[in-house]
This record gives C-alpha cells, sequence and structure tokens, in this order.
C-alpha cells in the first residue's frame, strides 16, 4: 500500500514540473498524469483489499453476504515455503435468540414489503412483491397460495377478480437453519374503473363470445351498447407521411453531405497545395539560378507538369493547375502582372499570395536578388512543412488518448468491482 502512495506522489511531482518547464514535453505530462491516476487507484484497491484480514484476523462477512473466499502463500519453518492456500470463511453465526430476532423482523418487514403498489391487504388491486431474501438477505423466503386463479407463483396477478376473493399466503422463512411458517391473508379486490375501460371490459366481452362462434366467417362488431351507439374506426398507420419524412430526411442528408463533401475538398485542396508549396518554390529558384527569367521559369514547371499528367506519371496537383491557368491567362491576353496577382488570390492560401507578391515586386522592380528571396522563401517553407508534420503527429497521438483511458478504466474496474463487492461495510 505505502509504495503505491510513493509512487502516486513521485509522478505527481514529475507530472507539476513538466508543467511548469519551459518548452516541457507535453506527452510527457499527459503520461505521468496517468500514472499517477494508476498508482492513486491501486492504493485504494490495495486498502479495500485490507480492510478484509487485520494482521492474523480476518473479518467474516455479515449475516447474508455469504461465503468469503481468501487465498494466501504460507510458510512453515523447515517444511514449506510459500505453499498456496485457499480459505473459505463462512459468515457470522447469529445465536438463537438473534435468529428468532431476525425472524420476527423480517415478518414485519414483509408486510409492508408484499404490498408492493397496493393500499393494504384487504384492498389489493394489483400484483404482489414477493422479496426473495429479507434483513438484508439474513432471511430467505419461499411463498406458496391457497389459490393460483387470481395471483401466479411471482405475486404477479393474472386475472383481475370480479369480486371480492380471500386468498391465503404462507411464507416459509429461513435464517442459518432456523426455519418457520408465516401465515396472513389478503383480499384481492376489483379495480375501480374509469368509464371507457368499463366500456372496453363490455365490447372485449361481446367480441369473445363471437370468438368460442363454431363455423362462423366473420366477426360483427356491436354498433350499440348500454343503449349507446358505437362507432368503429380502424387505426391505420399513414404511410404516406412516413414516405414524407423520409424524403425530407434524405434530402436534408444529402444538402449536408454536399455540404460536408465541399468542405472536405477544400481542405484537402489546401493541404495539398501547402505539400507542394517548398517544391514549386524550390523549382523556380533553380530555374532562376540556371539563367531563366520568371516567365519562362514558370512556364517550364506549368508544362512539365502536364506533360506528366497527360502521360499518366502522376495524379492532379492543384497548385500546378493553377499555375498553368496563369499561362492559358497571359495567352488570353491577361496582362502577366495581373495573372500572378489572380494566381495568389485563387489559390486563397497566405504562402501562395506571399508569392505572388514577391514575384510581381520583382517584375517590376527587376530580378535582381530574386534567387536569394526565393532561397529564403524555400527554406522557410521547408520549415513550415516539418512544423506541420510534428503537428499532425502530436494530434494523432492526442486521438489515441480516449481509447487508452478507455483500457485503462476497463481494466480497473476489473480489479476494483470485485474488491468493492467483497468489502464489508
Amino acid at each position: 500500500m505505502y509504495w503505491n502512495f510513493a509512487g502516486a506522489i513521485c509522478c505527481l511531482i514529475v507530472a507539476r514540473y513538466l508543467k511548469h518547464k519551459v518548452g516541457g514535453d507535453k506527452k510527457a505530462y499527459q503520461a505521468a498524469l496517468i500514472l499517477t491516476a494508476a498508482f492513486l487507484l491501486a492504493l485504494i484497491v490495495a486498502w479495500m483489499e485490507g480492510t478484509k484480514t487485520q494482521g492474523n484476523k480476518i473479518v467474516r462477512n455479515e449475516p447474508g453476504q455469504g461465503i468469503l473466499e481468501k487465498e494466501f502463500q504460507i510458510d512453515a519453518e523447515g517444511e514449506i515455503e510459500n505453499y498456496p492456500l485457499k480459505l473459505e470463511i463462512e459468515e457470522r453465526k447469529l445465536t438463537k435468540v438473534q435468529r428468532q430476532e431476525c425472524l420476527k423482523r423480517a415478518k414485519q418487514e414483509l408486510d409492508i414489503a408484499i404490498l408492493g403498489k397496493n393500499v393494504s391487504k384487504d384492498q389489493v388491486t394489483g400484483s404482489l412483491y414477493l422479496p426473495q431474501y429479507l434483513q438484508q438477505e439474513a432471511v430467505e423466503a419461499v411463498y406458496s397460495f391457497s389459490d393460483y386463479d387470481v395471483f401466479g407463483a411471482d405475486g404477479t396477478m393474472e386475472q383481475e377478480p370480479d369480486h371480492p376473493v380471500l386468498i391465503e399466503i404462507t411464507a416459509e422463512l429461513s435464517c442459518q437453519g432456523e426455519t418457520c411458517l408465516y401465515q396472513f391473508s389478503i383480499q384481492a379486490v376489483p379495480r375501480k374503473k374509469s368509464a371507457p375501460e368499463q366500456l372496453e371490459q363490455k365490447l372485449k366481452k361481446l367480441i369473445s363470445e363471437q370468438n368460442q362462434q363454431e363455423n362462423v366467417d366473420y366477426i360483427e362488431l356491436p354498433q350499440q351498447i348500454d343503449g349507446k351507439k358505437i362507432i368503429w374506426k380502424e387505426k391505420k398507420i399513414n404511410r404516406s407521411l412516413i414516405c414524407v419524412l423520409m424524403g425530407a430526411v434524405l434530402a436534408v442528408g444529402i444538402f449536408f453531405r454536399e455540404k460536408e463533401e465541399k468542405k472536405r475538398s477544400q481542405t484537402e485542396r489546401e493541404k495539398q497545395m501547402m505539400l507542394d508549396y517548398p517544391d514549386i518554390v524550390s523549382k523556380l529558384s533553380l530555374l532562376l539560378g540556371a539563367g531563366m527569367n520568371i516567365s519562362l521559369a514558370w512556364e517550364k514547371i506549368a508544362l512539365t507538369y502536364q506533360r506528366k499528367q497527360q502521360e499518366g506519371e502522376i495524379k492532379q496537383h492543384y497548385a500546378y493547375e493553377e499555375m498553368l491557368m496563369v499561362l492559358y491567362e497571359v495567352r488570353d491576353g491577361v496582362a502577366e502582372l495581373q495573372a500572378y496577382e489572380n494566381f495568389g488570390r485563387r489559390c486563397q492560401l497566405s504562402a501562395y499570395r506571399k508569392l505572388s507578391a514577391l514575384i510581381v515586386q520583382n517584375v517590376r522592380k527587376g530580378a535582381k536578388g530574386m534567387q536569394k528571396l526565393l532561397e529564403e522563401e524555400e527554406q522557410e517553407a521547408y520549415e513550415q512543412r516539418k512544423a506541420r508534420a510534428k503537428q499532425t503527429g502530436e494530434e494523432a497521438s492526442t486521438k489515441l488518448l480516449l481509447p487508452m483511458g478507455i483500457m485503462l478504466a476497463i481494466v480497473l474496474a476489473i480489479m476494483i468491482i470485485p474488491a468493492g463487492l467483497s468489502l464489508s461495510f
């Protein structure tokens, strides 16, 4: 027990240190918290298991709680060592006077419990409650009825009586070998029915009489009862309304599905474009270093992508498609600088807007220093890619915390629940 407490304290100290440490590892902090919780739960389990054993004494279960099973390893000097031994400790035995007193209290408890939702023994209009155990399970009860037409063996009212019926109940009570018979009577009476229930009973009786007729192809529904006209309307399911509701649900589902698909496609597009960004900047920097101007470098990258896609070497890449769009706009008469600006707006990402602004600014002022700026942008882009990769890894590990926590809770429940059930309060 003490080492569990010491482990919890140590893990808690480590967790607090990692929390306040600058640049501390988040995963290590979470792991320390989980270990702290595990040590605390282990401490609780150890305490609960230790309450049953006090030195060389074992606390017996109270009457009604059953046999207590304990496993030990015993050593006998010079004979055996770590010998496994399983003991069955019976519940605490009551004296004869205590058993008789317990049976007396059980009768008093039964007088109240057996009524269930009924008002009294003389006005029983519903099912009875027959408890199998009384006095905190110290007394066991077995019941029998003088008449099983009204009540079943489990106390359920099988048939409502038309007139008051007196029924005798015998309860055989037993407590650690001491038994006694407790006999008492109840009176089952008809339940007071409302006007609709009385009408229902009469109609069912008339239909029941017709059901007993032989060689009759149909049942005639009564048109009048007690001088009152009866109008019959068959209850039907409005299937047309169900069809409309199903259609409405499907229509709403399609709307949300299309919206979700559009959002997912946009997310995938942005993710792919950010992955391609460092490569595009690197290719531009390399071609400018080889002596090309920005227009020729842009055209070569875009056309190379188009050729490889047409040959089936690569799949569609949104960033390169936008680069092709710049070429198409220039061929259609759009000013080159305007085409680059349109490229940044269409991409809708800060990195591409920055690249567009960088190209436009340097085309206006001249290409001097452009390669150096692209090299710096390339380095920054690769750093951002590494940061995104690290963030994605951390998100994946965070998502695993919930299933790991559930598994830990299941394991701890398997350990704690049996100990809790065997604990004597």
